[in-house]
């Protein structure tokens, strides 16, 4: 009988502890924030974000500094990704997709690429330069910007500091 009431006990804390843990919200984007996935055009499940830092970099294919980015941008990826960083780039570019992708596999950019959403980039505004990349928290609240080409460091502790 002990062992029962032990064994109840024990359950009945593991209920209430388990009760007490933190439930992750939804990704909430910035009001007007949407991406067009660059394959289909639908727009990008937001779902996938949800509990994560979000690091979206608007970039062009013809911009020098973009094409600097992309190496560090791969590398944050690979390393953060796993860590809860979704990255996300935003093509800026009037080049077909096919294209884009092609590029961007040659640059080893593995994390989603998308066309701006409709109210994007007036939302984001001031869109001061290309590259322009800006870091996002699970509530849709813009932690840091960063006019480009970035500094890679500032991008890694902004990263490291929110993740």
């Amino acid at each position: 009988m002990d062992r029962f009431f032990r064994f109840a006990g024990m359950a009945a804390l593991s209920l209430f502890l388990a009760s007490c843990a933190p439930t992750r919200q939804p990704f909430r984007l910035p009001e007007g924030f949407a991406f067009k996935d660059f394959v289909t055009g639908q727009p990008l499940d937001q779902n996938s974000m949800r509990g994560k830092l979000l690091l979206v970099n608007f970039w062009a294919a013809w911009s020098p500094a973009s094409i600097k980015e992309l190496p560090e941008l791969a590398a944050l990826d690979k390393e953060f990704g796993p860590k809860g960083l979704v990255m996300v780039g935003v093509c800026l570019d009037d080049a077909q997709a096919s294209e884009l992708l092609v590029f961007a596999e040659r640059q080893g950019i593995r994390y989603p690429l998308v066309w701006p959403g409709e109210r994007l980039l007036d939302v984001i505004s001031p869109l001061e330069t290309i590259p322009y990349t800006v870091l996002i928290d699970n509530d849709g609240k813009i932690l840091a910007r960063f006019r480009g080409p970035f500094k890679p460091r500032d991008v890694r502790e902004a990263v490291e500091k929110n993740l």
